[in-house]
């Protein structure tokens, strides 16, 4: 069987407030998110856990329970992880629109039923995730119809979703008592 394999061109990360998301571009024009860094982004890998492939992405998403909003925003083949080579290098990802893809589908869930407790921080991730890009997407749009974007510093864009997150994220934690925050540390 003769397989494509798919070169990264252009690398680096996404910071997403302390949490690093490495990105690439593909030959083709691809963008790519690494499975890992998506689970990281998403609150689905606690700090102990030692499951470093991006499986646990999969894990989540085959729950029965999110089956039907899963079905509502993307086929079955839409979720299909994208294998590229940096070099010889092996990386397993997603095309980059997937992470608000599985966003929407925990917000959806959220809305329409009853989530465990994991299944709610993720949700709430996703909700500070979705939020930001939405703000940052938008400076993106203004700075390439006025050309801005040659103008601004390299990383500009990141330092304002940083800021976007870590603004979401104290919201958050002002709606909790301290006692949520043991049990959710407990855990």
């Amino acid at each position: 069987m003769n397989e494509i394999i798919r070169k990264i061109k252009y690398k680096d990360e996404i910071d997403l407030a302390g949490f690093k998301l490495p990105c690439y571009v593909l030959e083709d024009g691809t963008r790519v998110l690494s499975s890992r860094g998506m689970q990281d982004a998403l609150k689905m890998v606690d700090e102990n856990d030692k499951q470093k492939s991006g499986s646990r992405l999969d894990e989540n998403l085959s729950q029965k329970s999110l089956q039907p909003f899963i079905s509502k925003v993307k086929t079955v083949d839409g979720f299909n992880p994208i294998v590229c080579y940096d070099g010889n290098q092996k990386i397993n990802g997603y095309e980059a629109t997937v992470l608000p893809d599985i966003c929407n589908i925990y917000l959806e869930a959220r809305r329409n039923i009853h989530l465990s407790p994991r299944q709610r921080i993720i949700a709430d991730q996703c909700e500070i995730l979705m939020r930001s890009f939405a703000k940052v997407g938008i400076i993106a749009l203004i700075d390439e119809a006025t050309g801005y974007q040659y103008e601004r510093e390299k990383f500009e864009l990141q330092v304002i979703l940083k800021a976007f997150i870590s603004e979401e994220i104290l919201k958050w934690q002002e709606t909790f008592q301290i006692d949520f925050y043991k049990q959710i540390f407990r855990l």
